[in-house]
């Protein structure tokens, strides 16, 4: 599949520097695509030390506070795009309603969905894309403005991915 990386990145650029001109005085520790790949669906999202702090701290006095006391669970948190303070400030439609249903009637020409696996492989090359157009938007004077703390993290993720799965192929894409 070869799609139009420069939308994506155009993409993220204009929605990155309205959010750093509404936000002038923050500094963040993590960018993501968050993604929901059947939807062709991404979401800019950043968080910062101190929104992390307080989302930690909230967790930790809250029902089940137990379960953030490892460093672990601690860092599932720090990374879950879910929970962080700035997360989804722009989105954007790669597909259209009308291109997903055309490509998923291709994938299931009689509607018998007996070729699951098809559907899974043009999701996993349609991440793939986003993730390469994410290290695109890296190279970007855009992206090099964010004011970063030093262990800075950038990802694009699929809805319930795992975070390390996320870092794993960034940073194996990065090499290619």
């Amino acid at each position: 599949m070869k799609m139009d990386m420069l939308n994506i990145v155009n993409f993220a650029i204009n929605g990155v520097e309205k959010f750093l001109r509404e936000n002038p005085d923050l500094t963040f520790y993590a960018f993501a695509f968050d993604c929901n790949v059947e939807g062709a669906e991404i979401n800019l999202c950043l968080n910062t030390e101190e929104a992390f702090s307080e989302t930690l701290a909230f967790y930790q006095s809250g029902k089940y506070a137990e379960q953030y006391q490892t460093e672990e669970r601690k860092q599932d948190l720090k990374y879950n795009t879910g929970d962080w303070k700035y997360q989804c400030f722009d989105t954007f439609y790669v597909l259209n309603e009308e291109e997903l249903t055309a490509i998923f009637n291709e994938i299931y020409p009689n509607e018998v969905e007996d070729d699951y696996q098809s559907w899974v492989n043009f999701t996993n090359e349609l991440l793939v894309e986003f993730t390469k157009s994410l290290i695109a938007f890296s190279n970007t004077e855009t992206f090099k403005n964010i004011p970063k703390t030093g262990d800075f993290q950038f990802f694009c993720i699929d809805h319930e991915e795992e975070v390390e799965a996320a870092i794993e192929r960034i940073k194996t894409l990065k090499t290619l």
